[in-house]
């Protein structure tokens, strides 16, 4: 393992841009709250007896790649944490340092907020679901669906977002290293925003990990996982290179 991943992990889970990453994992819980309240905002509905936790889960990930808000606060940690330094002049510290392990430690940081993240954001889920919505007519109180077919959607539904998330990630790592800020969020949010759309167009679906979820139905449950998974790696392997050739030209 890189020596160098512990001491960098620890300074950027210390930032506060990454505690506002993992602030958003709380999200669920919101539900405790909203439904003291008569509105619209955030209500579910679902076939009686229909809803199973894992479900709900895989709602909630829809739900905040869709709200925008969590990318755009994990695009502003890797900006704080790749140029931010760059421009500061901190980066100089580790001069002596073969670079691609400092790029190595600090993805790999970041990387391990998303899924800290992630994390909470199932236990979240599953606070919600247990504490509150059981007792709600439209959920079953199962864990897994009933049906076979249901479980498959969710799992590549859960898996084409925490994929694409990541891709959009090394997207903006690669960009904080070339370009400014407001670049390098621009071409982050533009990314989302396409992702966004991805399962709802004919041609682009094919070409993302999250547009597999609305084909697994099509092409079946694991030709629909492996064209994920090959898509993460080549996509991932492209924007390591180059960025791992940026960051080797870069001067401190």
């Amino acid at each position: 393992m890189n020596y160098l991943f512990s001491p960098i992990f620890t300074t950027v889970i210390k930032r506060k841009e990454a505690w506002l990453c993992v602030g958003f994992s709380i999200f669920p819980l919101l539900l405790l709250v909203v439904d003291l309240f008569s509105t619209n905002f955030m209500q579910l509905s679902a076939p009686k007896g229909s809803m199973s936790f894992l479900e709900f889960f895989g709602a909630v990930e829809s739900v905040q790649y869709q709200l925008t808000l969590p990318i755009i606060a994990f695009i502003y940690l890797v900006i704080s944490c790749f140029h931010d330094e760059i421009a500061s002049g901190k980066m100089f510290l580790f001069k002596d340092i073969k670079r691609s392990k400092i790029l190595n430690a600090k993805i790999s940081s970041v990387l391990s907020i998303y899924f800290i993240y992630f994390i909470l954001t199932f236990v979240a889920s599953l606070i919600t679901y247990y504490m509150h919505l059981i007792h709600m007519s439209y959920t079953s109180g199962a864990f897994l669906p009933a049906h076979l077919a249901d479980l498959q959607y969710v799992i590549i539904s859960v898996a084409g977002i925490f994929t694409v998330t990541q891709l959009c990630l090394l997207i903006s790592v690669a960009s904080s290293i070339k370009l400014g800020n407001g670049l390098t969020m621009l071409i982050g949010i533009v990314f989302a925003l396409v992702s966004f759309i991805a399962p709802s167009l004919k041609g682009l679906k094919y070409f993302l990990p999250n547009g597999y979820s609305g084909l697994v139905g099509k092409i079946g449950f694991g030709t629909s996982l492996a064209m994920i998974l090959l898509l993460f790696l080549i996509y991932a392997l492209i924007i390591y290179i180059f960025s791992n050739r940026s960051f080797k030209k870069m001067e401190y």
